[in-house]
Order: structure tokens, then C-alpha cells, then sequence
């Protein structure tokens, strides 16, 4: 979710790049989940696990649903935090490759709650007797329970925390086989790419993550690979896999290349499970090379252009490969209709806002009756912590999944391009808020400078000249600062004059524009 967007301000996803305390774009934070470390290490012997004198696998998994209960709302990738403890039941699960002395299974649990939809959530862990764990081998905090059982006792950990898990999931997908288990089944695509993976690599877990778990792979001198396993499932098609294994197929330079996905069929669904592409080492993303820059008072306005420039060919390459629709008087309706619940919304709820309901209100009734731009699929989430600074490809975008709040369904339809524009305005102008906020610098100018020239560089690919366009764009940035002075009152106050300000300086353009038309 961009800028202030994770309606959390202690996580959120923010590309690759490792993360730093010291990152301030609303919702991004350093990792709380110990530093990651690669867990290659020589074999240990120890006694294997055996099946046979425990409780069958599905028994072992019911008796860990209560602490598991207890557990997953104080995981990052939790989407529930507010609903209370869930009421878990075992959905499905499959067996992994796993060593003799462990079992390590990908578990889909149905978490109902009080106050919210039922939810599918994907939970691999790792099964093994408590002398048989090596501490070099797991991360902290990964252990859920300890379960005092016949044949016992078992130790209970979180696959994403633990070498042995994170190595069976990589070779899950680099196997390309089929996994069936209990009432759910795992199907596997792969790149060539992938298929010539070496057998022996060492993992990682990405650290900074939200709503979802990254594992990295790597085995030098190959390329290495990143793999996202999505936490929450929902029938259908990830757009995150869709939308950049579309790109790959057309050749983009501005994604990194997609390597394999894999399928699960489970409790009725079939859904994304996971997806793999090149890790890109070593890099930063746009978010710290705009903040330093800005800090340092160096010229941006080239970057910009870039990257403007590079959104658009991202956005060319998605209709040409997936097709637009029309954006006729009744999606334009709708999709105003929609900014102006929020809008009213919002200003019930912040008092600041309000001074600017009936300017905003104008804008979005003129940006319904203006031509739109075809509708097409886009990033959805776009910022600047979604792009990383590459030295031999320039910018590359990452994270196509959307915004992780709204449905699966609603993240899969066309929507308008200059969504995408707009969520990249509003976080050049949240690297100016941050340096002031921070230390007390006024970069306006810096910021102003730099979307001019990343509108111009989208201009030169994909046009903003066309009539209405302006009060279009001007309509999509006031929605996103309508979110973000959400997000920045329930969560940050002292952020909410920067989104704040947004809105006071569309507010006035569109009485400027009002009058003089």
C-alpha cells in the first residue's frame, strides 16, 4: 500500500533493498524479526523423527491450534490484528521435503473471527523433536508451541524461521512437482531457469515484511532467487504473479524475471501459494535514494524523468498484454462515486479534512464528466518503496499485488493508469514531509521539481496532454491524501500535515480552475 497506506505504522513491505530503522515513508518500518542469516551448515546427526509412535500429522496439527491461535496475531503477515484472537480448524495440508529428523508440512488454516470474515491462512511449520533442534538452524522466535504427546514430546516451529522449513518450500518450487496431502493439493510451474537452480543453496528470510513472507536462495555463483509465499488465500489469481509474469513474457527489463508459481487447492479454492523471481542484490530502493537526495539537496529531476518514463512502459507493456476496456459514464461514476463516500468518510473522522469538502467534491464531480484514459490492469500500490535503483537496468518495479486491504477480486480489475501516477506524486511529495518533519528542512522545491519531471517523463511514453487530464490526475492524488490523512491521524499526528498540506494546495487549484471556468 503506498505512502500512508498499511493502516499500521509498525510494518509494511518495501521492495528488496534490506531494510533501515531509519526509513520514515508512511508505511514501511525496519524488520522486528532478528536479523536474517544464512543457515547453511554441516549435516548434524541426530535421531529421525518417528512417525510411528506419534499421533497421526492431523492429530499433532489440532492439538497445535490453540497456541497457534495465540500465536499468529503477533506475526507481521497477520491481516486480522483487530478482529481478536481467530477460531482456527485445519483446512488442508501438504508434506514438504523433509529431512529424517523433522517433518515439515505447508498447513492452510480456516481463522474465523467475532468481528470479520472467515480467512484462509497459510502457515507452513516444522515438526521435530525438541533434541534434534540445532539452534544455528532457526531464527528467533520461531518456535509456536511445544506439544507433550506419545512417542513426543514435538516441537512446533514456523517454517519461514527455521533452515530446514525455508529450504523444503525453495524446493518445493524448484522440483516443479506436484504435492498432494490432506484435502489440499500443491501444482508447481517453473522457469528453465529455475529447473537449473543448484540442489545446494543456503536461505534467508527477508526481514520488514507485512503481509506476506519472502525467503531468499542463494547458491554463487548463480543468480540468486527470491520467493514469496503469500500468507492470506483467496480464490483466484494473485495479480502480483499475473501482472509480472505478463511482463516477463513480453520481455520488460522493469521487473525482474519471473522463475516458477505454484498453485494450492484447498477448502473449496484454488490460489496463488507461491511465486519466485531473481533477487536483485546489493540495490536500494527509490524511497532512500529520493529521501538522501533530498537531504543532500541534489538534483532528482533526472531520476524522476526516469522513472516516469519507466511507469509508463510498464503500463504499455500491461495493456498490450492484457488488454484495456473503455472507461464509459458509468465506471467513471462509480469510481468517483467511491472517492466521495471516502472523502465523507474521512471527514467525519478528521476534522482537518473537512475544511476542504466542498473544493474536493467540485474537483471529483469535474472529474467525472472529463474524458479518462482507458482502464487497463496496473501496479495498484505503486511508491517509491515499490521500485529499487538497479546499476544496469535502471528502475525496476516490484509488488503488483495491490493493496493488500481490498479484495482479491476488486485488485484484479481494470482500473485507471493514473492511480499509479498519482500514488508516485504523493510519495515525492512525502520524501519532502519527511525531511522536514525529521530535520526541519524545507525541500519543497526539491519536491516540486522532481514530479514536474516525473510527470514529463510518463509524458513522453504515454501522453498527459489530453483534455481533462490534469483535473483527472488532480482528482486521483486528492483520494490518495484523503487515505493518507487517515492512516496519519489514527496513527502518526505528527505526519498529518503532510497530506494535509496536499490537500490544501489541490483545494486551491481547484478553485482557481472553478472561477476561471
Amino acid at each position: 500500500m503506498g505512502n500512508a497506506g498499511r493502516m499500521r505504522d509498525d510494518a509494511a513491505e518495501s521492495g528488496w533493498a534490506e531494510p533501515h530503522g531509519d526509513s520514515t515513508e508512511p508505511g514501511w518500518a525496519g524488520s522486528d524479526e532478528g536479523a536474517v542469516k544464512p543457515d547453511q551448515a554441516p549435516p548434524r546427526e541426530v535421531a529421525a523423527l518417528d512417525v510411528t509412535v506419534l499421533p497421526t500429522v492431523q492429530e499433532l496439527l489440532e492439538l497445535a491450534l490453540e497456541p497457534l491461535a495465540a500465536w499468529m496475531p503477533h506475526q507481521r503477515w497477520f491481516a486480522h490484528k483487530t478482529a481478536g484472537a481467530p477460531e482456527l480448524e485445519v483446512a488442508g495440508w501438504v508434506q514438504l521435503p523433509s529431512a529424517p529428523d523433522a517433518l515439515v508440512l505447508d498447513v492452510v488454516l480456516r481463522a474465523s473471527f467475532s468481528s470479520a470474515e472467515a480467512a484462509l491462512y497459510q502457515v507452513p511449520l516444522v515438526l521435530r523433536h525438541p533434541a534434534a533442534l540445532d539452534p544455528a538452524q532457526v531464527d528467533d522466535g520461531s518456535e509456536v508451541c511445544t506439544l507433550d504427546v506419545p512417542g513426543g514430546p514435538v516441537r512446533v516451529e514456523d517454517a519461514a524461521r527455521d533452515a530446514m522449513g525455508r529450504a523444503s518450500i525453495v524446493q518445493l518450487l524448484l522440483a516443479g512437482a506436484p504435492a498432494v496431502g490432506s484435502s489440499a493439493r500443491i501444482s508447481v510451474q517453473r522457469s528453465q531457469t529455475a529447473a537449473r537452480f543448484p540442489v545446494a543453496f543456503s536461505t534467508r528470510l527477508l526481514g520488514g515484511e507485512q503481509s506476506n513472507s519472502s525467503i531468499i536462495a542463494e547458491a554463487p555463483p548463480a543468480v540468486p532467487l527470491i520467493l514469496k509465499m503469500f500468507r492470506v488465500l483467496a480464490d483466484g489469481e494473485n495479480p502480483d504473479v499475473v501482472l509480472q509474469s505478463a511482463l516477463t513474457e513480453r520481455g520488460s527489463r522493469r521487473v525482474p524475471p519471473v522463475l516458477g508459481s505454484a498453485h494450492i487447492e484447498v477448502g473449496g479454492i484454488r490460489s496463488h501459494a507461491l511465486f519466485a523471481q531473481e533477487f536483485l542484490p546489493g540495490v536500494e530502493d527509490a524511497w532512500r535514494t529520493a529521501l538522501r537526495e533530498a537531504a543532500d539537496g541534489a538534483d532528482f529531476t533526472e531520476g524522476a524523468r526516469e522513472l516516469g518514463a519507466a511507469l509508463a512502459a510498464v503500463h504499455r507493456d500491461l495493456a498490450a498484454a492484457l488488454g484495456t476496456v473503455p472507461a464509459d459514464d458509468a465506471v467513471r461514476q462509480g469510481m468517483v462515486e467511491q472517492m466521495e463516500q471516502r472523502l465523507d468518510g474521512v471527514c467525519a473522522q478528521v476534522p482537518q479534512v473537512a475544511a476542504h469538502r466542498a473544493a474536493l467534491h467540485r474537483l471529483l464531480h469535474d472529474a467525472a464528466r472529463v474524458p479518462w484514459p482507458p482502464m487497463q490492469r496496473i501496479h495498484g500500490d505503486l511508491h517509491l518503496g515499490q521500485v529499487l535503483a538497479t546499476p544496469d537496468r535502471g528502475w525496476v518495479l516490484l509488488d503488483f499485488e495491490g493493496e493488500p486491504l481490498r479484495p482479491l477480486e476488486q485488485r484484479s480489475q481494470p482500473d485507471s493508469p493514473l492511480r499509479d501516477v498519482a500514488g508516485m506524486l504523493r510519495s515525492l511529495d512525502y520524501v519532502a514531509g519527511a525531511v522536514a518533519l525529521e530535520q526541519g528542512r524545507d525541500v519543497s522545491a526539491w519536491s516540486l521539481a522532481a514530479r514536474a519531471a516525473f510527470v514529463e517523463g510518463y509524458g513522453t511514453v504515454d501522453g498527459l496532454d489530453e483534455p481533462g487530464v490534469a483535473t483527472l490526475l488532480a482528482a486521483f492524488e486528492a483520494d490518495k491524501a484523503v487515505y493518507e490523512a487517515l492512516y496519519e491521524a489514527s496513527n502518526r499526528p505528527d505526519w498529518l500535515p503532510i497530506p494535509l498540506g496536499a490537500l490544501q494546495r489541490i483545494s486551491e487549484a481547484a478553485e482557481v480552475a472553478g472561477s476561471a471556468g
